[in-house]
């Protein structure tokens, strides 16, 4: 039997490469005669670096910037022949906020990202892809922008701090050092990769849905979303064109949105980006069975993101879909997902590991 390997990282435990060697391990322990290839895939949020770096390689840079709120973090970012690739979440992620207890959805922000971008800017690249997914914020990318050189003004002409809980308070922009920064790197194409096809605002916008997994109750929902919208008025009015209704505008706590109205960058699916890249879609055809893994599948799961996107190859090619998470919603049919097997590897309030891992793929095997 052949099986194709393609996992997405763990958030914070686990990454796609270490996913990866476990699942392999598992296969060979249960079926030793099976052929195994290996691509570990993304969609835009963590280890989009990784997976572009093992499927075509590149040289990774290294920048000491600060986290999502303010802690000191070295990030990474990858530049592969005139192409530079930049994750959000390398500086500015959710995953480790939530491993140390320390999610704040109200003064969370981007500014590291920022200074990875700027970083990556100065080395002159051709083409600029900025990945957002995994993050810990809701500041409509202003904390980006404002490493980059932009001011966020209030009534007063002050400028204003860093986090989603301040938005509302900005009455006005500066983007020319962004401009000069942007026109002295020669960039000619920048591309914002998202793995979500949320709008900035409303109901279905990156704080409403969102905003909850990175620690907003009810009422700090209500205050970012206004914190947005005024963001958004103020930029677009800056700019002279709208996006906050674009689908992917509220992807990474409107991150993207932030990227695409001041860089002018065109929002592209992170998942159907990187799989080009990979040839992921021949990978498919050519196994049996693909063997996928999450840290938490769930509704989300299926909307623009990796596994969902996964899932839809793998039923166009008629290829069984199986899955190791870390943990799952119990209420969801997965097989009429297009889930055929699955596993978690988290339970009794233990974290996932390498063992773990194994040991569920070594059982979908034998199942």
């Amino acid at each position: 039997m052949r099986f194709l390997v393609s996992p997405c990282a763990y958030k914070g435990t686990l990454s796609a490469l270490q996913l990866c060697e476990a699942i392999a391990r598992g296969i060979r322990e249960a079926l030793p005669a099976s052929e195994i290839s290996m691509a570990p895939i993304a969609d835009g949020g963590d280890g989009t670096l990784d997976a572009l770096h093992a499927a075509i390689g590149g040289e990774f840079h290294y920048v000491e910037t600060v986290d999502a709120i303010g802690r000191p973090v070295r990030a990474k970012w990858l530049h592969i022949d005139q192409t530079a690739v930049v994750e959000l979440a390398c500086a500015s992620g959710l995953a480790t906020l939530l491993r140390d207890n320390k999610l704040n959805a109200l003064q969370a922000h981007t500014y590291g990202l920022g200074q990875v971008t700027r970083d990556a800017l100065l080395t002159r690249p051709q083409y600029l892809f900025v990945c957002v997914g995994g993050s810990a914020s809701t500041d409509g990318g202003a904390g980006m922008l404002t490493a980059l050189g932009a001011e966020f003004l209030n009534e007063r002409g002050q400028p204003v701090e860093l986090g989603g809980e301040h938005l509302s308070s900005v009455r006005s922009c500066n983007l020319k050092e962004v401009k000069r920064l942007i026109d002295a790197s020669g960039v000619s194409s920048i591309k914002v990769a998202v793995d979500v096809d949320n709008p900035l605002l409303g109901d279905y916008g990156a704080a409403a849905v969102y905003g909850p997994q990175k620690g907003a109750g009810l009422e700090h929902v209500k205050l970012l979303n206004d914190g947005l919208t005024q963001l958004a008025q103020v930029l677009e009015a800056e700019v002279g064109r709208e996006c906050k209704d674009s689908p992917g505008a509220g992807a990474a706590g409107g991150t993207a949105f932030g990227v695409s109205i001041a860089l002018g960058a065109e929002m592209i699916s992170g998942f159907s980006w990187l799989s080009s890249v990979m040839n992921l879609e021949e990978k498919i055809r050519h196994c049996d069975v693909v063997i996928t893994a999450e840290g938490c599948l769930d509704d989300q799961s299926m909307s623009g993101k990796a596994l969902g996107e996964l899932a839809k190859l793998c039923k166009l090619y008629g290829k069984q879909l199986w899955a190791v998470p870390a943990m799952a919603e119990s209420d969801i049919d997965w097989k009429s997902q297009g889930v055929d097997k699955i596993l978690t590897t988290s339970s009794h309030g233990k974290l996932a590991d390498e063992m773990s891992v194994q040991a569920a793929a070594y059982d979908l095997c034998k199942l």
